[in-house]
């Protein structure tokens, strides 16, 4: 015969365990919870801080590859960062600067990640340049157009580079000076018939006319910059077209608030890009190995100029027509001086 006594101890022994077992499972799913939690607030503070890092690496890199790419452009103050989860954007706006008068440029968005997890918010740069259709041009031959700011519709600068073979078709804006308001504010690349020292390039340039940027030879491979005369697949002779503003054009110039620029500047910005190890290292690596040649580092001697960017008024930088070191002129940027 069963003791009532005892059924009732099991009943209440289980209901007991039953207690036990549930304030144990609440007690693990409160403790899970925390850890999650814990863990969510740790992974979200390490990646903004991953992210953040990022972000200044990236915007170093920028500022110091245009201190050497981009001919009389600078960054404007502040700028925006879009960020997500491990990646964000840098919107960034550039501006020119003729002759005091400042002109906005250029918009870039830059993306950026943190190693190891290529993620992206699917934002990328923009256009650089637009390809504008000059019948003038077609007219007399040229296998290439002049280029166009896509942001502002200003032309974009054109460079040549000296020895390479453009089939005779080389732009010379300067005679147009004439026909311009003798009052217009204008930005002029100017490529040299040869290379030239820092020094040689200050002496031979005339009164009224402003170096604001010396464009550097850093071409080791001329194949790689498309410098060479090729056969195309029908057997015609394909010439090379010049160096626009935005791609594999380096140098150095004024700043905004530097008016005295140095060779040693240029290869002080390539040693830091190196020493950076960023973005652009491996554009860096290339340009300070040409430099130095087999010396065990460049000095400004080695930095040898083949043009410069100017700026003047329409009628001053009339004074360069007939100069015999100018190969090529090409007109960038125009503004008014009110």
């Amino acid at each position: 015969m069963t003791d009532p006594w005892e059924g009732q101890e099991n009943q209440e022994l289980a209901a007991a365990i039953k207690k036990v077992r549930r304030r144990t499972l609440i007690r693990n799913i409160l403790i899970s919870l925390a850890v999650s939690l814990i863990t969510l607030v740790v992974i979200f503070i390490g990646a903004a801080h991953l992210i953040d890092h990022e972000s200044s690496e990236t915007m170093f890199d920028e500022y110091g590859y245009m201190s050497i790419s981009s001919p009389n452009e600078y960054l404007e103050p502040g700028h925006k960062d879009r960020r997500g989860f491990l990646s964000g954007v840098l919107e960034l706006d550039t501006y020119k600067i003729v002759e005091g008068i400042p002109i906005p440029w250029r918009e870039k968005w830059i993306n950026y990640h943190v190693t190891g997890f290529p993620f992206t918010t699917g934002v990328h740069g923009g256009t650089t340049s637009l390809e504008g259709d000059d019948p003038a041009l077609k007219a007399q031959g040229y296998e290439y157009n002049r280029r166009y700011n896509p942001d502002n519709g200003q032309r974009e600068m054109l460079f040549y580079v000296p020895g390479a073979d453009y089939n005779g078709k080389i732009l010379n804006d300067i005679p147009s000076l004439s026909q311009m308001e003798s009052g217009k504010l204008v930005e002029m690349a100017l490529s040299f018939d040869k290379n030239y020292s820092f020094a040689e390039v200050k002496a031979m340039l005339p009164a009224g006319v402003r170096p604001v940027w010396y464009w550097v030879d850093t071409y080791d491979d001329w194949k790689d910059f498309g410098l060479e005369p090729e056969k195309n697949g029908d057997g015609v002779i394909v010439y090379p077209q010049p160096l626009i503003s935005t791609y594999g054009v380096y140098g150095f110039g004024v700043r905004p608030h530097s008016e005295n620029p140095d060779p040693a500047d240029f290869i002080g910005s390539v040693k830091v890009g190196l020493q950076q190890k960023g973005k652009y290292y491996s554009e860096y690596k290339r340009i300070y190995t040409y430099l130095k040649k087999d010396k065990p580092e460049p000095g400004t001697s080695d930095v040898r100029i083949l043009g410069v960017v100017v700026t003047g008024t329409t009628r001053g930088l009339q004074s360069l027509n007939g100069q015999p070191y100018i190969r090529g002129a090409v007109l960038g940027a125009v503004a008014d001086r009110y």
